[in-house]
């Protein structure tokens, strides 16, 4: 086992925040003052009241029952330019109970993004921030939504700058070098702050190369955790592959990896190899599987992507070691993936309260976050059927994760395996109404425990546009969890009335 541990820690204060919003307000400011028109502002602002019969999801017994105000100002900004794309997402929750005023709560929802053009086809910058809200430790109640109790919630915030130079040798190759600076910061929460620095090279074949295709890469990376643990991981490789027509490639890649993280394996680094095959029968359906070995034994992945007209569905597995923040904020891709849409397109169709909820029906919230590195697997499906006034979806999900060295943070909530299934049903009853019904189930097995805990949740509502800037929602939600631990056990409903205006 290796761990570096230097005398001095990361030295992220409260001015970390600042300076990620700092980028952002140099990066606005470079396109605002001559293009100013150019600018999409959508304030809005949404007003609910909630009534629960658990309010702190409470053991049989023990359960209260509460009014909850919530106001949710935002605002929205879009900017497509010449050299310039910005998309900001904001929004202030603000909660207050009537009862268990303990539990008033104001927390923040970011999504942002800045990519820029200086130097046309050549030098790029790209700015990327988020604040969620998320479950402090799977061992506590996590609820649906908003209803998690405070005790057991922290934010997080994220933000990373990146500048890109891309050259290309004519026919022959194109070339991208990329640096990254990541930061993550926790609020309300014990975890440990983090960044890392990532340095990135690729060369890929040109347009020269027909059916042969081959690239040249390599990366370099360091986090750091705030009390001072270490990793580090850099890679070399070689890929050539050939293109059997438009249908089938197969390819082929070696290379060496250089490590040096926290791990009782003998062995942390090393060669690797992989083979793999795609295959494309028709131009909606791809099919891409993997085999090879690293240093932790063999590896595998596979995909399969189907979108239609009306349909799509995949199916998708992977396997790897990272540590737990290298999967924050994937959740957003990986749910984009899975709509058939971008990321960007995701956050023009839905609020940030209803890619929430999408995410918690898809299996992707994030984790109860442990400072270690993991040997995580991960079985995925999904099919959406859309016959146009309806919304078919189902997702299924299997994600097992062990840890490198028991961390000795969270008692026995660094391994384990959670299992979930969830169906929806979107109906457009007329042209301004819409109905919604949602269920899901999702087991997590605490390995090496006798703990186990089957989370159940349903959610009907309908949506009523009275104009083109107001509407108005009303839904009810049930969810309980049953566990091993009786004090874990609980059951809730609620009945949620939503205004929402925009400007």
């Amino acid at each position: 086992m290796r761990v570096n541990r230097p005398e001095t820690t990361l030295g992220l204060g409260e001015h970390g925040v600042l300076r990620a919003g700092s980028w952002f307000v140099v990066l606005g400011l470079v396109a605002t003052p001559a293009l100013a028109s150019d600018w999409e502002i959508t304030p809005r602002v949404s007003v609910s009241a909630e009534v629960t019969d658990n309010v702190l999801l409470a053991p049989r017994g023990q359960e209260e029952s509460d009014l909850i105000g919530t106001v949710r100002p935002g605002i929205s900004l879009r900017r497509d330019g010449p050299t310039m794309d910005t998309r900001i997402d904001y929004s202030l929750n603000s909660r207050r109970y009537l009862n268990e005023s303990r539990e008033d709560r104001a927390t923040h929802s970011l999504r942002a993004r800045n990519d820029w053009e200086i130097v046309p086809d050549t030098l790029f910058l790209e700015a990327r921030a988020t604040r969620t809200e998320n479950a402090a430790s799977l061992l506590g109640p996590v609820g649906i939504g908003a209803s998690t109790p405070r005790d057991n919630l922290q934010e997080t915030t994220r933000y990373s700058i990146s500048p890109v130079l891309r050259t290309r040798y004519g026919s022959f190759a194109n070339q991208e070098i990329r640096y990254t600076y990541d930061e993550i910061r926790y609020h309300r929460s014990d975890r440990n702050n983090s960044d890392a620095h990532r340095a990135e090279y690729t060369l890929d074949s040109g347009a020269a190369f027909n059916r042969p295709f081959w690239q040249l890469a390599a990366f370099y990376e360091k986090e750091r955790y705030e009390d001072g643990v270490e990793g580090e991981f850099s890679q070399i490789s070689a890929t050539a592959g050939y293109r059997f027509g438009r249908s089938l490639r197969l390819f082929g890649t070696v290379g060496e990896e250089f490590n040096d993280y926290a791990t009782t394996r003998d062995d942390d680094d090393g060669g690797f190899w992989e083979v793999g095959a795609g295959w494309a029968p028709t131009r909606v359906t791809n099919i891409e599987a993997r085999y090879g070995e690293r240093f932790f034994g063999k590896t595998r992945a596979l995909s399969v992507d189907h979108r239609s007209r009306r349909a799509s569905y995949r199916v998708s597995y992977n396997e790897g070691i990272g540590s737990t923040r290298d999967r924050r904020g994937a959740q957003f891709d990986v749910l984009a993936e899975q709509l058939g849409t971008t990321v960007d397109d995701l956050f023009d169709q839905f609020t940030l309260d209803e890619i929430s909820f999408l995410l918690a029906l898809a299996g992707l919230t994030d984790e109860a976050l442990v400072e270690d590195y993991f040997f995580t697997q991960t079985w995925r499906a999904s099919w959406r059927y859309d016959t146009g006034r309806s919304v078919f979806g189902v997702n299924a999900f299997q994600t097992q994760r062990e840890s490198e060295i028991r961390s000795g943070f969270g008692l026995f909530e660094d391994n384990n395996r959670r299992t979930g299934v969830n169906a929806s049903w979107q109906w457009r009853y007329g042209p301004r109404t819409t109905t919604e019904l949602a269920t899901g189930y999702t087991r997590t097995r605490f390995l090496g425990t006798d703990r186990e805990d089957d989370r159940w949740y349903l959610r009907a509502g309908v949506t009523r546009e009275i104009t083109p800037d107001l509407s108005a929602r009303l839904s009810y939600r049930h969810q309980r969890q049953d566990s091993d631990s009786a004090a874990n056990e609980y059951r809730e409903n609620s009945i949620i009335g939503t205004l929402t205006k925009e400007f």
